[in-house]
């Protein structure tokens, strides 16, 4: 529970809703293609949620909610569609009307984005599948139900609606949903759940990923957990299952896999991540990726 606590902390969620929209009769829409992470919340009625990498769909019920970890392709359609529209072809049909038959038959959704701003969350987000699904009837689900029940009571204000509320809400009930996750069985032996749960180890990790430009050599790192290098090693592999090395390599890439993304110059890149010359930097990433930094930038 600590080191579970430990990396939530970390998360440093920040969502952005982007519409609040009813929408009846026959109707499609996404706000996929931005190359963020997005939530979708039924507010009221059911839909279908296209998986296009998936060619598959999910029903969505009334007071069901998806978070995307990716940029994943999605068409969201009402129940009648089974088959997803073209992306070039969504046929919103959203509600206008203050008459209350079209209302409560419309479907209603917030939909919006959510990102890090942790440089810590990349690591074990990755862990996460592509999507973490919210059903009304999971009743181990408890409080996020009890905050998801906040978000639909302010969400039916419709224009009186805080947008901010609804938010902050969203950020929170993620929160608590990525804790349940990773409370399950098979996340339990998950490498940094144990390096944060290590109280030799969990400092220097808060060090590297606050740092990560530093010379983090085994010498180094060895040193801050105050015990010789030959013991550090071996400590290290056994408590992750992979070295120390190891360790500082992947994040170093993974952060400048996110810088580049950014549109960061290589040059200032390498420097950022610790990399002392382009080349330097060019050899380690291609030893993680199979890519160079350029062909990973046109890609």
């Amino acid at each position: 529970m600590k080191c579970q606590q430990t990396l939530i902390d970390r998360l440093e969620i920040e969502t952005s809703l982007q519409h609040l929209s009813r929408y009846h009769q026959q109707w499609s829409t996404s706000i996929q293609g931005q190359g963020q992470a997005s939530f979708h919340l039924v507010i009221q009625q059911d839909c279908h949620f296209h998986l296009l990498e998936e060619h598959n769909f999910i029903h969505l019920y009334q007071g069901d909610a998806i978070f995307l970890l990716k940029d994943i392709p999605f068409i969201i359609t009402d129940t009648t569609q089974r088959v997803a529209p073209s992306l070039n072809h969504l046929k919103r049909n959203l509600v206008n009307s203050d008459d209350s038959n079209i209302l409560s038959c419309s479907t209603h959704l917030a939909c919006g984005y959510f990102r890090f701003r942790s440089k810590l969350s990349e690591l074990f987000i990755a862990a996460l599948p592509p999507y973490l699904v919210l059903r009304q009837n999971d009743q181990t689900l408890t409080e996020c139900l009890n905050i998801f029940g906040l978000i639909r009571h302010e969400a039916k204000l419709d224009h009186e609606a805080s947008i901010s509320l609804i938010e902050r809400l969203t950020s929170i009930l993620f929160y608590y949903l990525i804790r349940h996750t990773f409370s399950q069985e098979n996340y339990k032996n998950f490498p940094l759940w144990t390096l944060f749960n290590d109280s030799m180890l969990s400092p220097l990790i808060l060090k590297i990923v606050a740092k990560p430009e530093e010379d983090w050599t085994l010498q180094s790192m060895a040193a801050v957990c105050g015990i010789s290098r030959a013991n550090f090693a071996k400590y290290f592999s056994n408590i992750a299952g992979f070295s120390a090395t190891q360790f500082v390599l992947y994040y170093r890439i993974q952060l400048a896999q996110q810088f580049l993304t950014q549109g960061v110059s290589i040059a200032d890149c390498a420097e950022k991540v610790g990399y002392q010359s382009v080349a330097a930097f060019t050899r380690a990433f291609q030893r993680v990726t199979q890519k160079n930094p350029s062909q990973f930038i046109k890609s």
